[in-house]
């Protein structure tokens, strides 16, 4: 290969010096012809050289090895149609901790697994998606059970109009819409006492089977939406589940509505209130009407958050048996601001259901609400985007309990 390279370029040295005589031969014949020399004869002789040099070069080119041919492009990767795309999105949340009281009873120090939450959702066209959402939950016997959280198949045709049926969370007031099970959405180690599950000590109606309608309403930038639910409502009686599923109690249906408004010249504020309406059926076969109001007015940004809710809860009838109506008033506000990966939040909370009240006050149908109250002060630490460390101290006072100092943490998560 080496001995042909040098050939190749002697060959092509040569030829280019042949070239080079054809143009400097009349300048140099003109000052020293060879006697006897014409200029024709110069010429053809070049033109000869020239032509033995063209084909050893032309010689020296078939000699070398054929050069490798370029390689072909890969082929671009296949887009999957709309058809094939993963129509299944899998979100899980989770939350460990330990929680120590110097309250009386059975209560005492102890580690703790929250839940392990399945959230997933489904988009089966551009109008069509559904929403599931399954919950493993530990229960203070130490065992733990699977529960169908939500079930949602919901049909979206426009912003104004978007239906839902299955099992879903009641839009009552925000705290229920804006958290739900996944403890890593909240700032707080718990939900407040208005809001509490039912699988918590929970009283209010926060999981419904029915249908539900949500959308915008044209109005500017008052920016005003609403919600209108119809469900089964619940089952209030002590060793029964809350949410009706598959059998309603009575003919009767829940009915919840809500507005609210998220004013564009006011970015991070959102102001609403709901109104639900239900029978609640005891053992003695008596319908109590039940009336949830709340309203609330909230502030939440990436820095603040400022959280203010009340409640009014009316029911009819008593459980001595004589008629009237009862009120069970209730709020919290909750106050928090970040620090880079620090939040630090500040809470107070309020209940207080007279030990008259039908619904609330009668051990022998349901669990007892009673008056509590009592600030709550924590800390929360983002270790990453999807884990969080929070610690928080507790000061309630029970009526005929007294009060209790608690401290909590809780390592919340999502993947």
């Amino acid at each position: 290969m080496r001995t042909l390279l040098i050939t190749f370029f002697k060959a092509s040295f040569l030829l280019l010096v042949g070239v080079c005589l054809i143009w400097i031969h009349p300048v140099s014949a003109q000052q020293a012809s060879a006697p006897g020399t014409s200029q024709d004869q110069t010429n053809q002789q070049l033109l000869t050289r020239i032509q033995e040099l063209e084909k050893q070069v032309q010689a020296l080119k078939s000699d070398l090895p054929a050069a490798a041919p370029a390689p072909a492009p890969e082929p671009a990767p296949e887009q999957p149609s709309a058809g094939e795309e993963e129509r299944l999105k899998l979100r899980v949340f989770g939350d460990l901790g330990f929680a120590a009281t110097d309250g009386k009873g059975d209560i005492s120090n102890t580690f703790r697994i929250g839940s392990v939450d399945l959230f997933m959702t489904s988009r089966l066209s551009d109008k069509v998606s559904l929403l599931g959402e399954l919950l493993f939950i530990s229960s203070s016997d130490n065992s733990i059970s699977l529960d169908v959280e939500r079930l949602l198949f919901q049909y979206r045709p426009s912003d104004y109009f978007a239906f839902g049926m299955g099992r879903y969370h009641t839009s009552i007031g925000y705290y229920n819409t804006a958290f739900h099970q996944g403890a890593w959405f909240q700032t707080a180690v718990d939900r407040p006492f208005m809001y509490a599950f039912d699988d918590q000590g929970g009283f209010l109606p926060l999981q419904e089977v029915g249908v539900t309608t949500y959308g915008r309403i044209p109005s500017g930038k008052l920016g005003l939406n609403y919600v209108a639910e119809v469900g089964n409502g619940r089952h209030h009686l002590l060793g029964g589940e809350p949410a009706q599923n598959a059998q309603d109690m009575n003919n009767g249906k829940s009915v919840n509505v809500a507005l609210f408004a998220q004013p564009a010249r006011l970015p991070g504020v959102q102001l609403g209130f709901s109104l639900y309406h239900d029978y609640l059926t005891f053992s003695d076969n008596i319908n109590h009407s039940e009336l949830i109001s709340t309203a609330y007015a909230v502030y939440e940004t990436p820095k603040y958050e400022f959280l203010n809710e009340g409640m009014l809860v009316r029911h009819e009838g008593s459980s001595t048996g004589t008629p009237g109506a009862f009120h069970t008033p209730a709020f919290y506000s909750q106050f928090s601001r970040a620090f880079g990966q620090y939040r630090p939040y500040f809470r107070f909370q309020y209940i207080n259901a007279g030990t008259g009240e039908p619904i609330y006050g009668d051990p022998t149908d349901g669990p007892v609400v009673g008056r509590r109250q009592g600030p709550s002060a924590g800390i929360r630490y983002d270790l990453s985007q999807h884990a969080a460390f929070k610690l928080q101290y507790d000061r309630i006072t029970i009526r005929g309990e007294g009060t209790d100092n608690g401290l909590q943490s809780q390592l919340a998560f999502t993947f």
